[in-house]
């Protein structure tokens, strides 16, 4: 892997969790006016207010989305490669931990309270997965995109396989599969619309629905948007608001896609303006972050940013441990 290469992979991992640890300390306000009230507008990480959903947090900590991407990131380190049995045997630890309810760890998601009622009842993986409509599959799907270097149809299976352990939704599954290859393309070079291009091809006969295929054109689509001259003096926050500031992965892609292109050079700006949206910002950050970061590389990420995050140093020997040569 060449070092520029090397660098947009790194990017696309901390991206990840840098944008899921600064949306988790104001997350889920759909109060824009509260947002404020509580925070400004928020420029680093800062810790969950009393009484808010992740309070008792710290600053720069991940959500338990961000934990279950690292925990993916430490097996493929530790084992070479993506060992399906190994990820899930770390995910049964960390569900072990949990009750099923909603601040049963920290927050836990929809899905994976499913997945959790699954593998009580003796369910295995593989069938376990949800039919909730949240992006947590695509979120740690940044991270095998970023390190499995393999020929980009081997990347798709892998993803999509992996994608299915926790939701199985054809659609959802299809949206996380694009974003997944999305951030492969941009890591190889190129925007949104080249990625489009790449990835409807590279998905050809994985068995993905025809229903779903245009799944993989809107990247491009987005991106031709957030370049319009006519889009030239849109408000950016108004963009989450427009797609839909709830936790549905098809509301929260096309606004990191849009966040992505306009700012496709400023980590900072894209990632905060995610941030600042409210609603599932959280989710739409880490989206954002990941895109981001595999378009300007990890030295093109505010060190601030990559300091302030939680284990920092230790995320940063796994995800070269875990990249290959």
């Amino acid at each position: 892997m060449d070092t520029r290469r090397r660098d947009r992979a790194l990017g696309a991992v901390f991206g990840t969790l840098i944008g899921d640890a600064l949306g988790m300390g104001c997350h889920w306000y759909y109060d824009l006016a509260a947002l404020r009230r509580d925070h400004g507008w928020v420029r680093d990480y800062v810790a969950p207010k009393p009484g808010t959903w992740h309070a008792g947090l710290g600053a720069g900590q991940s959500s338990q989305t961000g934990q279950v991407a690292r925990l993916l990131l430490r097996s493929l380190a530790e084992r070479g490669g993506y060992d399906a049995a190994d990820f899930t045997a770390r995910l049964d630890d960390l569900l072990a931990t949990l009750d099923g309810t909603i601040q049963g760890g920290r927050v836990t998601d929809l899905a994976m309270r499913d997945v959790w009622r699954a593998r009580r009842r003796g369910v295995p993986w593989g069938e376990a997965g949800s039919l909730a409509e949240t992006s947590e599959a695509a979120t740690r799907g940044a991270i095998l995109a970023a390190v499995l270097d393999d020929e980009p149809t081997v990347l798709a299976r892998t993803a999509l396989a992996d994608i299915r352990l926790t939701h199985r939704d054809p659609f959802i599954a299809a949206q996380a599969l694009a974003f997944v290859l999305t951030v492969r393309s941009l890591i190889e070079g190129g925007g949104l619309v080249e990625a489009s291009q790449r990835a409807k091809a590279w998905v050809e006969g994985l068995g993905v629905t025809p229903q779903a295929t245009d799944c993989f054109l809107q990247p491009g689509f987005v991106e031709r948007a957030a370049r319009n001259p006519a889009l030239a003096d849109l408000d950016p926050i108004v963009v989450a608001e427009l797609y839909g500031l709830p936790c549905q992965q098809a509301m929260l892609l096309p606004a990191a896609y849009f966040y992505a292109a306009r700012f496709a050079d400023d980590f900072e700006t894209a990632v905060l303006t995610a941030v600042n949206s409210g609603g599932n910002n959280m989710a739409r950050a880490g989206l954002t972050g990941a895109l981001v970061g595999a378009r300007v590389g990890l030295s093109g990420i505010p060190e601030r940013f990559v300091t302030g995050l939680e284990d920092a140093v230790a995320l940063g020997a796994d995800a070269e441990r875990a990249l290959r040569p």
